[in-house]
């Protein structure tokens, strides 16, 4: 006979059995990612664009120095197990309180499936496209450019300039220089629809020397994967950091190997002198960086690690 005690006690297990059904599916998606710190009285949002992934194949294609053992041991040490390399792409949005700056201005899903989704993330910060008075570009890639231009070809941020040196604007607008691209004509006219729709809203300057672009954020010369790439340095007090578009694709490999070339720098010895330079830098002075290519959340800083460096996360912080 079963007693009221034990009838109490399985009645929980009958209810959950009659009601139980099949879990729902996975959602599929992430959240838009944001992240937001500040320094000095800046205020510094990261904002998630996507990510890109290259066959493990294609290695020996993308790193003119490659080494087989090298990239396997670096990997497993780091668990990127998978048979492909990861490269994030993120943007950074700047408000120094005088002004809203967009640095670089991510990709688009139709050229880089796994870009474009810089819109999402911006908007779930809190600010609107029509805000940004100024972009900065720290070179005119398409996953770092594209975003410039809304789903019509128009401008996605229709009150902002577009900052860019003039050798990197030169080397994509100037017909005589397309035969110097790596990448060739894809990149090229990528390159020229990103900025077309801001031709009159264009300033340059030059990439060989430091220059102040937007008060408190300051040119660094990074010249190799493009004739005109540029790093940016904000300072606020003082506080600075220091954000930069391709002086690294594959963070663990490249800081263990900041020496190795790459197929895809226009001058692949000025890009490595650029990376030694920059890295030297960071390391030295123990500045907070960011990168589009940075694991995310992407901010850190540089330390010295055997004969290359090693890249130490800034802690998500409330």
């Amino acid at each position: 006979m079963i007693d009221r005690r034990s009838l109490l006690a399985t009645a929980p297990l009958l209810a959950v059995s009659a009601t139980a059904t099949a879990a729902p599916p996975p959602a599929g998606t992430a959240a838009p990612g944001f992240h937001r710190i500040r320094v000095g009285e800046a205020e510094i949002t990261a904002l998630l664009d996507g990510g890109m992934r290259m066959p493990e194949a294609n290695a020996p294609r993308f790193f003119r120095d490659y080494d087989e053992a090298v990239v396997r041991r670096l990997r497993e040490h780091a668990y990127f197990v998978e048979g492909f390399l990861h490269q994030p792409v993120g943007v950074y949005l700047v408000n120094t309180g005088r002004n809203l700056v967009l640095i670089d201005a991510g990709g688009e899903h139709a050229f880089f499936p796994g870009t474009g989704r810089m819109r999402e993330a911006f908007a779930a910060s809190g600010y609107r496209p029509e805000q940004v008075d100024t972009v900065l570009l720290t070179h005119i890639h398409p996953e770092h450019a594209l975003g410039l231009v809304d789903g019509d070809g128009g401008r996605a941020f229709p009150n902002a300039e577009v900052v860019v040196s003039a050798q990197d604007h030169g080397f994509w607008t100037d017909p005589a220089m397309e035969s110097r691209v790596p990448q060739g004509q894809r990149f090229i006219q990528a390159g020229r629809r990103a900025i077309g729709p801001y031709a009159d809203r264009i300033r340059t300057f030059d990439a060989t020397r430091e220059v102040e672009v937007v008060p408190g954020i300051t040119t660094m010369p990074a010249i190799g994967h493009t004739p005109g790439h540029v790093s940016y340095r904000i300072s606020s007090g003082a506080e600075q950091m220091l954000v930069w578009g391709d002086v690294t694709h594959q963070t663990v490999i490249q800081l263990a190997n900041p020496r190795w070339r790459l197929g895809i720098d226009v001058d692949p010895e000025a890009a490595v002198e650029s990376r030694l330079r920059t890295l030297d830098m960071l390391a030295t002075d123990r500045v907070l960086v960011g990168g589009v290519h940075l694991p995310w959340p992407a901010f850190g800083r540089i330390v010295r690690q055997g004969e290359g460096y090693a890249f130490v996360s800034r802690p998500w912080q409330l």
